[in-house]
């Protein structure tokens, strides 16, 4: 039978976790810049990461995100049922193509983590389905699609590795700007995705 989590349960968890934190804290080398750097980065992403699942049910979008006027023909392309305004928002804002501000996260190793910009593969409501961006110049091409430019965002190089589509929660993703990419790009990851052998 499954064991059903008390209070009793979380408050032992939460203990462990305090104690542990600790424990790392108290065993830092004071002397070694990189490990303050890793630890201070990783205790960084520790509150980010309780303060997105605190939020994650409140979430909303901000309505700074939306375009100040909706096109009638937009409008009537949704359907009925996607005609409430959250719905509408969701609709507009995150479309496949979008390019929007993602927090990867904490990353070990050679995982990919950070604040990067990122272009939505698919809309999944409440999650999307993202390739990041970003703007180091990769020593290969086998994984990588050029992105020379991406709409309302400055104008620079950027690549997109598909080993590093991810999904993400929406509470992930920042609003304060959002920009878009040509079709193309879409279309030169698909096709790398299958040169790779992914699909």
């Amino acid at each position: 039978m499954k064991h059903t989590a008390t209070m009793e349960d979380a408050s032992l968890s939460f203990d462990n976790t305090v104690s542990t934190l600790r424990k790392h804290f108290t065993h830092i080398d004071h002397t070694d810049s990189e490990k303050i750097k890793l630890a201070n980065e990783y205790y960084k992403w520790t509150t980010l990461k309780t303060d997105l699942i605190m939020g994650e049910k409140n979430f909303q979008i901000p309505s700074s995100a939306l375009p100040n006027i909706i096109k009638k023909s937009v409008f009537d392309w949704l359907r009925p049922d996607k005609q409430a305004i959250e719905l509408i928002m969701r609709s507009i804002v995150l479309v496949r193509k979008a390019v929007v501000w993602v927090d990867f996260g904490y990353n070990i190793g050679t995982e990919f983590g950070g604040r990067h910009p990122a272009i939505i593969l698919k809309n999944l409501k409440d999650s999307l389905i993202v390739i990041p961006l970003s703007s180091q110049n990769p020593k290969s091409m086998e994984y990588n699609v050029k992105v020379d430019k991406v709409y309302g965002f400055p104008l620079m190089d950027r690549w997109a590795n598909v080993t590093r589509i991810s999904q993400v929660s929406l509470s992930r993703v920042h609003f304060q700007k959002i920009g878009d990419v040509k079709p193309s790009v879409l279309n030169e990851i698909s096709n790398k995705i299958s040169q790779c052998g992914m699909v």
